[in-house]
Formats: structure tokens, C-alpha cells, sequence
């Protein structure tokens, strides 16, 4: 398998303190941190689709890493969409594995 296709993973840093604001009465603070990987990614299959019941659709992709993903993943963005992770899979061989649906605009 090659990993060709380069995809920017977003996440928060959980350093970062984070507090409720009651003005805007959402959670603010935390720094958003993006990193840039080389993956594989594909379309998923109807048969994923299937076994996965309703969390894919049409849109759906399947990134997948060379090296294990060890933080919290909370959007993906690729060829310029945004992508929001539904399930992550993580291999022994050290491979992981992102099920993504394209984000609503």
C-alpha cells in the first residue's frame, strides 16, 4: 500500500487550559494544534458501510496511517474539505486507521 495523500490532522492540545465561559455559554481556551501526514486514503466500501451500520455515508473515507494516530483527532482536512472522524481503528503492526464523513457546511 502506498501513502501518497496527505491529509492535515487537527486536535487540541490537552495542555492547554479550557474553561466555561457563561457570556458566550461555551467552552473556551485550548489551542487548536494541525500537523500535516502522509496517509493512504480511499473511499469506503459499501460492504464498510454496511458493517458499520449508519455511521458512513456516501461521502465517507478511510484514511489510513503508517504510524499509530496517538491523539485525539477532531477534524481532518483533505484536498481543501473538512472532515470530522466517526470511529478510529488501531492495528498491532503499529497502523491506524480513520473513518472520516465530510463535515456539513
Amino acid at each position: 500500500m502506498r501513502y501518497t495523500d496527505t491529509v492535515i490532522l487537527k486536535y487540541q492540545n490537552d495542555k492547554t487550559p479550557k474553561r466555561y465561559d457563561p457570556t458566550l455559554g461555551r467552552i473556551v481556551g485550548g489551542k487548536d494544534w494541525s500537523k500535516e501526514v502522509k496517509c493512504n486514503v480511499t473511499g469506503a466500501s459499501l460492504d464498510l458501510q454496511a458493517k458499520l451500520g449508519g455511521l458512513l455515508n456516501a461521502t465517507s473515507l478511510v484514511v489510513r496511517f503508517r504510524s499509530p494516530v496517538t491523539v485525539s483527532v477532531t477534524s481532518v482536512e483533505y484536498r481543501g474539505n473538512k472532515y470530522i472522524p466517526v470511529t478510529a481503528r488501531g492495528y498491532l503492526a503499529g497502523r491506524s486507521v480513520l473513518y472520516v464523513n465530510k463535515a456539513v457546511k
